[in-house]
């Protein structure tokens, strides 16, 4: 009976050391007791065993099979714009040089290539006409060496006509609902309900291609307007607001009454860019209708009626100034050195409006007016990556594996890489701009007539009616003279798609 009492007071006193420790511990039940560090597999609250912990699967990880592809070669072809620097340097890179995109494309690659027993090449070809017809060739010439290729919306064309490319749909394992690939751009792309193109976190070139428009802060309190932030909040920032206070800071700093480069300018755009200013005004320059096949829309009356006042408004010398074909001046000269209230550009000059002392926001072009539902960012077509698959490619399963597996790691490190660390963090000057910035790349428009680039329709609307000799052109005419040409370029894509 005694050593039955003794052996309940020992009872009792652990029972009261164990309670003791109990209180001491940390409330945190994220950090291990004795160290107040995250808890690492065997350090887990409620047991020790790394058995206990549960890897939840990533619900937008690719529903795709791990296979051995026993040391098979990918090999993805890409075209540039000339010069001596890809376009793609995120896509396959072979070492590290301490660069956020450049390392985290080299882990990418790493880590496919283990886990596939594999080997990712990348082929690059820096002028783009050059660039197209290699891969054409290579194609005609049923040459196997390319298993992907990426070109640009602007001769993608090309490839349609002659039935180059496989159809989207019968790479089985691509899913397009995933969030590393671009579904809008898919469909924008479609051609008679067929899938040649499309666009994805595979690189983020595609995140370079987006219109935004700077403002500059000092110019916006020095004369006492309305916040850009506050008129796209309450939905009236509009073409017209943004003529009409352009047109209030424009200065002719030497008054010879003649407008030129060292004075002061509402209004900056750049060629292209002015088919930013057209599509976030609503007006598209095709549609697909109820077959899949494009019609030419922009020559209705209303898109007409805003051609003129978006013509006339930007070639008015006055306030406003298309540097490149007037002074033969970079995107951001004038806007760099205080002398510009409205710079219209795209996200690829984010390199130089990091490195700007000025202090400036970024919001979306404008839209036509306030009855205008939404505002509509668009990207330069001309310039976006299309990604497509020769029908050389033997082995659809396989290339649809690695482009879902590209496009998944893509979408966790580069794209995190360029749009957080580079476009949010080092380019945006506040919290307003960043908030803008996602408002834009959320709500992307592709209008299919700028993406295909019919009959070198951009070209007419951009770089060539910013010739000294079109200045004045009309709208109408212009349109007039050249609908023909655009409507037989989208016959021909059809006709050739049929044969």
């Amino acid at each position: 009976m005694k050593k039955r009492k003794i052996f309940l007071a020992a009872l009792l006193c652990f029972a009261l050391v164990l309670a003791f420790c109990a209180c001491s511990a940390p409330k945190d039940e994220g950090t291990n007791a004795d160290s107040n560090t995250p808890n690492e597999p065997g350090n887990i609250p409620g047991g020790n065993d790394p058995a206990d912990v549960v890897e939840e699967k990533d619900p937008d990880a690719p529903d795709t099979p791990k296979l051995d592809f026993d040391g098979k070669t990918f090999t993805f072809f890409t075209a540039g714009w000339g010069g001596e620097d890809t376009l793609y340097p995120d896509l396959v890179v072979e070492e590290y040089n301490s660069e956020p995109i450049n390392d985290a494309a080299y882990d990418r690659k790493i880590k496919i290539e283990q886990e596939y027993n594999c080997k990712i090449k990348h082929v690059d070809v820096r002028e783009n006409d050059e660039a197209v017809s290699q891969y054409r060739t290579a194609i005609l010439a049923n040459d196997k060496t390319y298993d992907v290729g990426i070109t640009n919306c602007s001769n993608f064309t090309t490839l349609l006509s002659g039935n180059y490319l496989i159809d989207f749909k019968e790479l089985t394992y691509i899913d397009m609902d995933k969030p590393y690939w671009d579904k809008n751009f898919y469909e924008s792309m479609a051609i008679t309900g067929r899938h040649f193109g499309a666009s994805g976190d595979i690189s983020k070139r595609r995140l370079e291609c987006v219109w935004i428009m700077c403002f500059n802060k000092a110019m916006i309190n020095d004369n006492a307007f309305d916040s850009p932030y506050d008129l796209v909040k309450s939905g009236q920032w509009t073409f017209e607001k943004m003529t009409e206070m352009g047109k209030k800071v424009a200065r002719n700093l030497d008054g010879s009454g003649k407008m030129n480069e060292n004075d002061v300018f509402g209004l900056n755009y750049t060629g292209d860019t002015i088919m930013g200013l057209i599509n976030g005004c609503g007006v598209k320059i095709a549609e697909l209708n109820d077959e899949g096949i494009p019609e030419l829309t922009i020559a209705s009356e209303k898109n007409l009626e805003k051609l003129m006042k978006i013509y006339t408004e930007t070639r008015d010398d006055s306030f406003s100034i298309d540097t490149l074909f007037r002074f033969w001046l970079g995107d951001t000269d004038i806007f760099s050195q205080d002398r510009c209230l409205f710079l219209a550009c795209a996200t690829h000059n984010i390199n130089k409006l990091r490195e700007l002392d000025v202090d400036f926001g970024i919001i979306p072009y404008p839209k036509w007016d306030e009855a205008q539902a939404n505002y509509m960012p668009h990207t330069a077509g001309v310039f976006h990556p299309v990604i497509t698959v020769p029908n050389t490619n033997g082995d659809l399963d396989a290339t649809g594996i690695i482009l879902e597996a590209m496009a998944y790691e893509g979408r966790k490190t580069i794209v995190p890489a360029f749009y957080d660390s580079l476009l949010k963090t080092k380019t945006a000057r506040d919290e307003e701009s960043l908030d803008m910035i996602d408002y834009i790349f959320g709500h992307i428009y592709y209008d299919v007539g700028n993406m295909y680039n019919f009959g070198e329709i951009v070209g007419t609307f951009g770089y060539g009616m910013s010739s000294a000799d079109n200045r004045r052109a009309n709208i109408v005419s212009t349109v007039e003279k050249n609908s023909g040409k655009w409507e037989k370029a989208i016959n021909s894509i059809i006709e050739g798609l049929a044969e």
